[in-house]
């Protein structure tokens, strides 16, 4: 009996090993995670100096939402819904997701930290909370507090998984659980390959997301902000990744900017981070200077649902034998024999030159 259930065992945890073996052929054509160019180059080592001469001052008055307002309006269109008031839906390329399009991690004194590759990414993906709509796609709804990113984070083995938190979602002190985030927001990839500069290659297919998601538990780790009264998700320890990757996990410097833009020079992350409020000096509420209705807005269904992740495994396809040609043997002309033309006799000839049978006499 001991020795069955021994067997059984076995057999069981062999079949729970399966899904995560198939995605083995992902570990096999990958490269060693990207860190990015650790040299600062001649240009952003100028417009380090010149920022540094624009030191932002740690009293800078507030700014309020209006910013958002005025400084997205070029790059995307601000939508009045009833449930969120303002919202806005970017001018993004197809499949555009928040956390996983054209952006990688990097580790800072506030945790792991979203750096955008968009110009406009010191505002969306760090104040504020992303929505799904299956009409409309993804769209940002305005917030006041700061943060590295506002997302989920989860690990499971040999995988990390990150998701944005959707709207009325915060992060408590005893945060244990991902506040029913579906499943289908989920963005994982290889957890050796999370500094990697060009993640977005590593991204697992969808069809995976469901099984990892079910397979992976919350990463707990947070960090209050004692200033702001805010909880945020710090993500994996940084000893943990630095383990994971054999690599030394470099701490980028945050440097707040005086005016809204970010740029990254591989030693820094330069952003804009203002103090923002929900009111006008003059107490009156901020509003876009051109929005639409709801009802005005195109669907975009096929827009949004085009899948996320870029990276595809090798496929490996076994040529197609391809079988000689032979040459067709030249057809054989048999000769055309004629039958011989049959004669008719000729008629009988007369001895006598009568035309009788008789017998001639000589």
């Amino acid at each position: 009996m001991k020795t069955n259930l021994k067997k059984y065992a076995v057999i069981g945890a062999l079949i729970c090993a399966l899904p995560f073996a198939s995605f083995a052929q992902y570990d096999n054509s990958m490269q060693p995670a990207d860190p990015g160019d650790t040299v600062i180059s001649a240009e952003d080592a100028q417009l380090d100096s010149a920022e540094a001469q624009q030191v932002v001052p740690p009293d800078q008055a507030p700014v309020s939402t209006q910013v958002f307002y005025d400084q997205l309006s070029p790059y995307g269109q601000w939508v009045n819904m009833a449930t969120y008031g303002y919202v806005w839906i970017p001018s993004a390329v197809p499949g555009f997701t928040p956390y996983s399009t054209n952006g990688h991690w990097v580790y800072t004194e506030y945790g792991w930290t979203w750096v955008s590759d968009y110009s406009w990414g010191w505002a969306p993906f760090h104040y504020g909370r992303w929505q799904y709509d299956a009409n409309y796609g993804w769209f940002w709804i305005p917030d006041t507090y700061w943060g590295p990113a506002w997302v989920c984070w989860r690990h499971c083995d040999g995988y990390y998984g990150w998701a944005p938190l959707g709207w009325g979602m915060n992060i408590s002190v005893g945060y244990y659980g991902d506040y029913g985030i579906p499943s289908a927001w989920w963005v994982f990839c290889g957890d050796r390959y999370i500094t990697d500069r060009h993640i977005y290659r590593y991204y697992l297919p969808r069809k995976h997301c469901d099984y990892l998601y079910a397979h992976s538990t919350v990463v707990g780790i947070t960090h209050y902000d004692d200033r702001h009264k805010v909880t945020y998700a710090a993500g994996p320890r940084r000893e943990d990744v630095a383990a994971i990757t054999h690599a030394t996990v470099k701490r980028i410097e945050v440097h707040p900017t005086v005016k809204p833009a970010q740029r990254f020079d591989n030693q820094h992350l330069h952003i804009y981070k203002p103090e923002v409020t929900q009111n006008n000096k003059d107490n009156s509420r901020p509003a876009p200077a051109q929005h639409v209705e709801i009802n005005q807005v195109p669907k975009r269904t096929d827009y949004y649902r085009a899948p996320v992740n870029n990276y595809q495994a090798p496929q490996h396809t076994e040529p197609q034998r391809q079988e000689p040609q032979r040459q067709q043997a030249p057809q054989r002309q048999e000769p055309q024999r004629q039958a011989p033309q049959r004669q008719a006799p000729a008629p009988a000839r007369s001895m006598d030159g009568g035309g009788g049978g008789g017998r001639g006499h000589r």
